[in-house]
């Protein structure tokens, strides 16, 4: 009796042993906390409930970019180094490092929630080869923080009159667009936009409805110009290493439970947009709380006109020069993904 219990005690042992060795930490790094509703109602509770919603053997350390007093370029280093396991990845500010992510939000190529969608979906399995490939990096899907538009203390009412400007942008991406306006580009991290404004280092600002209002700009500017320069568009992305320890049934749990969250944040998305753009109005219809009083100016034929021309003809002959570099076949597949969704949208 008494080696079978030191057997059990021992078995125990070697069970709780193997148990703890399986058990995947998974270090997260997420969206800006200023970015608003999408990070705190959505994502921050995702990865913090996802052992319960997968039953995955797993621990979460969920933190934001601005609280690990990281900048939001450096993720997809931080990842290839080991540093985090996941990471809630801002295409635009890591596309110096990875061209090719990019090419899923051109400034110009997405002039609506409908279009973005497609075109994520189309061209995100070349985004995960190319990440995988040079980063040791698996894009589990792509979401969008909505249309980036453009706000400013002066009255806007077409994007010729971004003239003499100095607009803030979150990347250099932006700097052709802006030029051609005879603006003046001036690359911000999107936590510094409010002491920017109210110091007058930028006359206008580009970013989504949403994340504009949650932090709080409206108390620097007067109008906001609602034209879609881009959409937004964001990852969820894993270390191939970390993928890889999981068995194949556990990634189609991890998978399945990613694409429901990517599903419920676009549609999360777009009423938010909506939301946001009656609070900024200070329309009766405000229901996120605080309601503005910008004058939001219709966005004309013209404009629309420009963006979807310079869409084609400047923003991606500029990112396929660039991108081609890194990948010779780049703008290839790019063209052979997702011409027919821009034929159908144009």
């Amino acid at each position: 009796m008494k080696r079978l219990i030191l057997l059990g005690i021992i078995l125990g042992g070697f069970v709780y042993a193997w148990t703890a060795v399986d058990v995947i930490n998974l270090r997260v790094v997420g969206q800006p906390s200023m970015t608003g509703p999408i990070q705190k109602n959505l994502e921050q509770p995702f990865f913090e409930s996802l052992k319960e919603k997968t039953g995955l053997p797993i621990t979460v350390e969920y933190r934001t970019v601005d609280k690990l007093g990281f900048k939001d370029n450096y993720e997809l280093a931080m990842l290839k180094s080991g540093m985090f396991e996941m990471v809630s990845l801002r295409f635009l500010q890591n596309a110096q490092e990875e061209p090719s992510i990019l090419g899923a939000d051109l400034p110009g190529i997405n002039p609506n929630f409908q279009t973005a969608r497609k075109v994520g979906e189309a061209y995100g399995p070349v985004i995960d080869e190319n990440l995988q490939k040079r980063f040791g990096v698996k894009l589990l899907g792509i979401w969008t923080f909505g249309p980036q538009v453009i706000f400013c203390n002066k009255p806007i009412h077409r994007l010729s009159d971004l003239k003499g400007r100095k607009v803030r942008v979150g990347a250099s991406t932006y700097d052709a667009l802006i030029k051609s306006q005879g603006g003046i580009p001036v690359v911000i991290p999107f936590d510094r936009v409010a002491e920017a404004l109210s110091s007058n280092m930028a006359d206008c600002a580009i970013s989504s409805q949403t994340s504009a209002y949650s932090a709080k700009w409206p108390l620097y500017l007067t109008y906001v110009y609602p034209i879609a320069t881009q959409m937004g568009a964001n990852g969820i992305a894993i270390r191939v290493d970390t993928w890889n320890r999981f068995s194949e049934s556990q990634k189609r749990q991890l998978q399945s439970a990613v694409n429901a969250y990517i599903d419920q944040t676009w549609i999360y998305s777009e009423q938010l947009n909506n939301q946001a753009s009656d609070c900024l109005q200070g329309k009766s219809a405000c229901d996120l709380g605080v309601k503005y009083k910008l004058i939001q100016t219709p966005v004309t034929e013209d404009d629309k006109l420009f963006m979807r021309k310079f869409a084609l003809e400047q923003s991606f002959p500029d990112w396929a020069a660039n991108c081609d570099k890194l990948e010779p076949n780049c703008s290839m597949r790019w063209k052979a993904v997702l011409d027919p969704i821009l034929k159908q949208s144009y």
